[in-house]
């Protein structure tokens, strides 16, 4: 073969192997290229399904929420609706212009009216008369400052009858939404009517129910005051009656307390309403009489209350007779001071007794009383 064929064929040969490298290496530029879009489009996916996740599991728990908080607000709802429903005290919701748009059946058990009757209707047909208009006015004025009103309303129920009670008034601003307002309230009558009962016997003489002698020294000073102010007098009355212990010792201690409570009876009848008449402990009395004018008012009252402690007392036990002695004291003239009317009345009534019982002594001088202070002392 000639030398320069061979040397053709093999520069054809090269020229083939060069050529057969760069198709190859063209195809491989592309084949990496093309994997690297691959690679570059399968992060983008996965970091958009991964974005698309998230988002889909923040939506996800947005809702779990908003459905957690639907169900509390619905078992809320129902707590709240229960509670309504079986509270003992009276609930009662109006609108925005004061009209009943809701009650509770406590409500009914308290007051006797049905829903049916009050619906549509104003609290106001509750109204006893016993509040005035300033006591409304003071409510609802801190109902529109503070949205809150409570305290003690007398209010007269279907039944005619008025009772108190402890009520509390809520103002509910709806937002967007309507005003009402929501009235709870409860029936304090028995509690108070048991309070006045506790008070009145811390005051007042248990057999008798006379005002005891610590209500009495209150009325004793109110009077001292308010005769100060408006320059006034009144009249101190100290009684006693004559040998009670007798009745004590021979008919016993019921058929005393006995005697004593008609004694209190009889003595009461003797004054006006604003006067006060007070046992001071055993058979001892006292009465205070409010604006005397004059000794002779206050010797009239004397003079009635001995007549009638003197008339016969008919007991269980038998028909008894004793008597009373009044002493009689007035301010300003015979003591300006609780004590000094006291023991001025006191003497007086000492006095009574020396000169024979069953009968008023007026409160003299030091002077006069001078062998009966002695005598005391």
């Amino acid at each position: 073969m000639d030398q320069s064929v061979l040397w053709l064929l093999v520069g054809v040969s090269v020229a083939g192997s060069i050529a057969m490298a760069a198709f190859w290496g063209v195809q491989y530029v592309r084949a990496r290229r093309a994997q690297l879009a691959l690679t570059e489009l399968t992060t983008r996916l996965e970091e958009t399904v991964a974005q698309r996740t998230h988002e889909l599991q923040e939506r996800n728990d947005a809702l779990q929420r908003e459905i957690e908080e639907r169900r509390q607000r619905e078992e809320a709802l129902l707590i709240a609706d229960t509670v309504f429903e079986h509270a003992t005290e009276a609930i009662v919701v109006t609108d925005a212009d004061n009209n009943i748009v809701r009650v509770n059946p406590a409500f009914t058990a308290i007051t006797g009216y049905t829903p049916g009757e009050v619906m549509g209707r104003k609290p106001s047909l509750l109204k006893s008369g016993r509040h005035d208009s300033a006591f409304y006015a003071e409510m609802w004025s801190s109902l529109a400052t503070r949205k809150h009103w409570e305290g003690e309303i007398w209010n007269r129920y279907k039944d005619g009858e008025i009772h108190v009670e402890w009520l509390s008034i809520v103002k509910i601003d709806g937002g967007h939404g309507p005003v009402h307002y929501l009235g709870i309230f409860h029936d304090i009558t028995q509690r108070k009517a048991d309070e006045e009962l506790l008070r009145f016997k811390a005051h007042h003489d248990p057999l008798t129910e006379l005002p005891n002698r610590e209500l009495f020294m209150d009325r004793l000073q109110s009077a001292i005051g308010q005769a100060r102010r408006y320059h006034r007098n009144f009249a101190l009355l100290e009684i006693d009656l004559d040998r009670f212990k007798e009745v004590n010792d021979t008919l016993g201690h019921s058929a005393g307390d006995q005697l004593l409570v008609e004694a209190a009876r009889r003595l009461v009848s003797c004054v006006r309403e604003t006067d006060t008449v007070s046992r001071l402990g055993g058979d001892e009395f006292a009465i205070v009489l409010t604006e005397t004018a004059s000794a002779e008012e206050a010797e009239q009252i004397a003079r009635r209350a001995v007549s009638l402690l003197s008339e016969p007392y008919y007991l269980d036990a038998g028909t008894v007779r004793i008597t009373g002695s009044v002493g009689i004291a007035l301010y300003p003239h015979d003591g300006r001071e609780a004590e000094q009317l006291l023991r001025n009345a006191d003497f007086a009534l000492y006095a009574a007794k020396e000169g024979g019982r069953n009968q008023y002594r007026l409160y003299a001088t030091h002077e006069r009383f001078e062998d009966a202070q002695a005598s005391l002392l």
